[in-house]
């Protein structure tokens, strides 16, 4: 499997248990992944774990891990200063490829909507 020109040997990858185990075990929080994200970086040159900081209408917003399984969301609902983004490991699950179009629509949507915004902003400040 490759994503984002990284050949990832599926073998080297962890399981949703064991990073389910890890995160439990380490605080449930960003701080928590930072042990998974460290691995893989060991391992790959690549944490091979994303932010998605859009709400899917349940949450916050996900993380996104490559696990043995497929993808893993790792959702979370609020954000602490010392310990980030503090998980909701009752609502992880495996992405279907429903779920990964859902996502990819949604984000889309948002930064082509922020960018045009933002563009009109500068338009705006550039005629002053």
């Amino acid at each position: 499997m490759t994503i984002n020109s990284i050949h990832i040997d599926k073998q080297k990858l962890l399981s949703k248990s064991e990073v389910l185990e890890c995160l439990r075990e380490n605080g449930e929080d960003d701080r928590a992944l930072a042990h998974i994200r460290d691995y893989y970086n060991n391992i790959f040159g690549n944490e091979l774990t994303w932010r998605y900081p859009i709400s899917d209408g349940k949450f916050l917003g996900t993380f996104i891990i490559i696990i043995k399984e497929g993808f893993l969301s790792l959702p979370y609902d609020s954000v602490e200063r010392e310990d980030g983004e503090l998980l909701e490991l009752s609502g992880a699950a495996l992405f279907d490829k429903d779920a990964i179009q859902c996502f990819i629509d949604d984000w889309r949507l948002f930064s082509e909507d922020l960018l045009n915004a933002m563009s009109d902003m500068l338009h705006i400040l550039q005629s002053k």
